[in-house]
């Protein structure tokens, strides 16, 4: 029994760890100062959630800049700016592929929507996740990204994600009229 006892107070600290904390940091302006004294400013993009390193880009007229400020060494974190909209775009045109880029809203939401019919009909639990319901998600094993073709998905799991790729592969482009 007390080898159980032991497991849990071993845990990596990410079990420890509310993700709505790190959350509260995305998008938004934020001063990083390190144990060392060192101060970084810029934008949070992400947070990794295992070593607790902070990505943040500094948007200037000529270049942008990306650093990346490791876990271990953050003492303190600080919002200067709590618009989340006004980067947001800006980490869209960094991260988006000009595939993904080339759709509209509109052309993005038929696409996604043709996808998950498609699913159904192959009987897959299919159910849309994200932010905005833009991410397909087939039994949280598979996640489908706009512009939602076969490159567009990620998984851990090598076999399943062959599968769905091939699924999509071979969707006949009329399949939503039967």
């Amino acid at each position: 029994m007390s080898d159980i006892k032991n497991c849990d107070v071993q845990k990596h600290p990410i079990f420890h760890k509310d993700p709505e904390q790190w959350m509260q940091y995305i998008n938004k302006e934020v001063l990083v100062v390190t144990d060392d004294g060192s101060e970084w400013t810029g934008w949070v993009y992400t947070i990794d959630p295992v070593s607790d390193s902070i990505v943040l880009f500094v948007f200037e007229e000529d270049e942008t800049k990306m650093e990346i400020v490791m876990g271990h060494a953050v003492r303190n974190i600080s919002v200067l700016n709590s618009e989340t909209q006004t980067h947001k775009a800006k980490f869209d045109q960094l991260f988006k592929t000009r595939e993904q880029q080339s759709f509209s809203e509109e052309e993005l939401e038929r696409r996604r929507h043709v996808l998950k019919l498609w699913f159904v009909k192959n009987l897959l639990p299919v159910s849309t996740t994200g932010d905005n319901g833009e991410i397909l998600s087939i039994s949280d094993a598979v996640y489908i990204e706009a512009p939602y073709g076969p490159d567009n998905c990620r998984s851990t799991n090598e076999i399943i994600l062959g599968r769905i790729q091939g699924l999509i592969k071979n969707m006949p482009a009329d399949h939503e009229s039967w």
